[in-house]
């Protein structure tokens, strides 16, 4: 049986050294890599090589990292490629209440250790081996398609959910720590603004079926 071939690994920063040493330290833990030196250059060359990942910097110029996430994720072709930002600008709470959707993690290049980053690869593309494997394993199951259809969707429904509300919870221990009291009052806070946009979705979905 062949074997796969290592993920492919896209690398943005706007600093040619900085790319060179993560592009290095992910080739020696097995990974493919592709360097991309600009917010435009990224989605280009995402765009020819689909890389299974891309590792992006915030402070760039013109187009800095939170444009470029937006741009992918509005893209038909690039919106599945997993997002992790690398940087050195610190997390804000703005950035988890309106931009955490664009994301997969948040690395501080401070804190840009070979394990530290292998753990958020393998985080990232193991879950997603899983939930494929998962749903191919359901498409052999024998079960009617009108049912199996059903059961995926649900299936990818509780999967994305698991995976939001697991991200959050990494983004906001990185902002105050794991035991902060605060914590506890920003999650509410999230939690509320992610009750307005089910009521959002569920409106949008009932105009649909009367429609």
């Amino acid at each position: 049986m062949a074997k796969k071939p290592a993920k492919l690994i896209l690398v943005t920063d706007d600093e040619p050294d900085v790319v060179d040493v993560i592009t290095a330290k992910l080739e020696s833990i097995g990974y493919r890599t592709l360097k991309a030196y600009s917010g435009r250059e990224s989605i280009d060359v995402a765009r020819k090589n689909k890389p299974d990942l891309l590792f992006l910097d915030i402070r760039m110029s013109p187009m800095d990292g939170w444009e470029v996430a937006s741009v992918m994720k509005n893209d038909g072709e690039l919106k599945d490629i997993p997002i992790i930002m690398l940087t050195g600008m610190e997390l804000t709470l703005e950035d988890i209440m309106n931009r955490a959707h664009l994301i997969e993690n948040y690395i501080m290049k401070s804190d840009a250790t070979l394990e530290k980053m292998g753990e958020a690869i393998e985080d990232v593309l193991t879950a997603r081996t899983e939930a494929e494997r998962i749903l191919t394993m359901a498409g052999k199951s024998g079960v009617q398609k009108e049912m199996l259809r059903e059961l995926k969707d649900r299936y990818m429904r509780k999967f994305t959910q698991y995976r939001n509300i697991k991200k959050l919870y990494n983004l906001y221990s990185l902002l105050y720590g794991e035991n902060s009291v605060e914590q506890k009052a920003v999650l509410l806070s999230c939690l509320k603004k992610g009750l307005e946009q089910q009521a959002d979705d569920l409106a949008r979905l009932e105009r649909m079926l009367v429609a």
